[in-house]
């Protein structure tokens, strides 16, 4: 089944830029000139994701953000207006994450990325189990699951720095969420950011702000993250790629709680969590002199694994029952089960892909198959 993308922009060049690049990517894309036109469109429609321009005429992108979010669609915001304020009220209202005008085709693929690789592990792996207590989204009982779900309850409120390291596909930016929603700041924001997506230059600006006229295209002064995420927690993800100076930046703030905006000289106070992930092995990075050393024992002060798939087969079972189950409803399917062979061969292969890849091959054969069992 084709994943469908609406993209609604008034701007011609938008939608075309945009098509193109998603096209190229396989999906199915679908566009909208207005805001009257998008709500049609996903009333209508069945849509896995949309984009949606915060300016537009007719109904503007935040009236069309309320009802997106109703129907349960995800939403990522476009604007040219790029303000972390309206940026951040776009994502508390529900919108995933936001583009700013002007992008590359680099930008849009990453956030549309990121967002597929969430709607797949929420499928699965999103926070924690049915079961136990506070968990709803992960699927499994292994001793592993069981020692993190554990591990979660228990350092939550402790208002500490959380390194969490685990493979692409584990859901670590879940398990950060879910950190965050069981902490005492989870009436706070929770801002997430790839320290591999942005250029370092552009990093520095969203971290910390910039005053007016302090680079190029510095039409205004703009508050960073680490302002926007006042009273909440600040996600990195992928911090291993973040550049040697920016490590240095992220210390000071980590040390002295406080941050000067790019091209600035007032220095201003910042109440932030910071919660860190990696698919590496960041103490193996700092020993080899690829991460600083001082700042991995900053952001480690508490450590979380989370497991790949390999290590709790287990829980495949209960995985295959949750996507049949899933994927009967989406393609009015009636598989009940898969036979003992096949379960057998799930359990000895050694998924690469974890969890995302076991889903595919499920979704995968609820299709193809004529009867009532997968063989």
């Amino acid at each position: 089944m084709p994943y469908k993308i609406l993209i609604a922009d008034d701007e011609p060049d938008t939608l075309d830029l945009c098509s193109k690049i998603l096209k190229k990517e396989g999906y199915e894309v679908f566009t909208a000139k207005d805001g009257l036109e998008a709500m049609a469109m996903i009333r209508e429609n069945p849509f896995n994701l949309l984009l949606l321009d915060i300016k537009m005429p007719g109904k503007n992108g935040m009236e069309v953000l309320d009802e997106a979010t109703a129907i349960g669609l995800d939403t990522v915001m476009i604007t040219a207006y790029s303000s972390v304020e309206t940026a951040v009220e776009a994502m508390k209202k529900g919108a995933k994450d936001y583009l700013a005008k002007p992008f590359e085709a680099s930008g849009i693929r990453s956030v549309v990325e990121k967002v597929v690789s969430q709607q797949r592990l929420l499928s699965t792996e999103g926070c924690l189990t049915e079961g136990t207590e506070g968990f709803e989204v992960f699927v499994g009982s292994a001793p592993a699951m069981q020692e993190l779900y554990r591990m979660i309850e228990t350092i939550a409120g402790a208002d500490c720095n959380i390194l969490i390291e685990g493979e692409s596909g584990t859901g670590k930016e879940l398990a950060a969420r879910t950190i965050h929603k069981k902490s005492l700041r989870n009436d706070g924001p929770f801002i997430p950011i790839n320290c591999g997506a942005i250029p370092e230059t552009l990093l520095e600006s969203e971290l910390f702000g910039h005053t007016k006229g302090a680079f190029t295209g510095a039409v205004e002064s703009k508050k960073g993250l680490f302002e926007a995420a006042s009273n909440g927690t600040l996600f990195f993800d992928e911090i291993a790629e973040m550049s040697p100076a920016l490590q240095v930046k992220l210390l000071r703030v980590l040390q002295d709680r406080e941050i000067r905006p790019v091209g600035g000289t007032e220095i201003k106070k910042v109440d932030v969590r910071i919660v860190a992930a990696t698919n590496k092995e960041l103490s193996k990075e700092a020993a080899e002199g690829n991460f600083r050393d001082d700042l991995f024992y900053r952001l480690s002060v508490v450590s979380i694994r989370i497991p790949p798939l390999r290590e709790r087969k287990d829980d495949i079972p209960a995985l295959v029952h949750h996507f049949i189950n899933k994927y009967n409803k989406l393609y009015s399917r009636e598989v009940s089960g898969a036979t003992g062979q096949v379960m057998k061969s799930l359990k000895e292969y050694h998924w690469p892909g974890n969890v995302r890849e076991l889903e595919n091959v499920i979704e995968r054969a609820v299709i193809l198959e004529k009867g009532k069992m997968i063989t």
